[in-house]
């Protein structure tokens, strides 16, 4: 009797924690928009809150987290989001990070800018965010500045991709 109670606790705990996956929507994707506005570039990403906190091993609510926890999210993306023009590397700087919505859908919202804009000239960006962690992941960039409106798809097998402005 003892036995088939630890059998049966014993495939309950077993089959509860293996149907919790951590990856709770049925889409991996981020999306990142690129523009210029007032002689500065943004950048305005959004991605899922919990394949962010996957990616950094973070628990619990956004709300909850550290001031380390949130540059570590800031320089993780700053490592998987790299921005060059005319094969110059462009610096990032946070203008703006906050979570929005709730439970699975919560996503985290963050935006860069550099004190420039792009002109006639060749727009790099590698996008490797949450490829480390995701094997489905894709991100979509959408540039829209000046007369080039594109959009640039990155997965696993395309991390990098550019578009001329003009």
């Amino acid at each position: 009797m003892v036995y088939k109670r630890l059998f049966f606790t014993s495939f309950f705990l077993l089959l509860f924690f293996s149907s919790k996956q951590s990856y709770s929507h049925a889409v991996y994707v981020s999306v990142c928009n690129i523009y210029e506005k007032n002689n500065t570039s943004f950048f305005s990403m959004r991605m899922f809150k919990d394949d962010i906190f996957d990616a950094l091993e973070l628990r619990g609510y956004s709300e909850d987290l550290s001031e380390e926890e949130k540059e570590n999210i800031i320089k993780y993306i700053k490592k998987n989001f790299i921005v060059s023009v005319e094969g110059e590397k462009k610096n990032l700087i946070l203008d703006r990070f906050v979570f929005e919505g709730s439970d699975y859908t919560e996503t985290a919202n963050i935006v860069f800018t550099t004190e420039e804009t792009f002109g006639e000239r060749k727009l790099s960006i590698k996008n490797t965010i949450l490829f480390d962690v995701l094997e489905e992941q894709t991100n979509i960039v959408g540039v829209k500045i000046k007369d080039t409106k594109r959009t640039l798809t990155f997965n696993k097998n395309k991390k990098e991709n550019w578009v001329l402005i003009n």
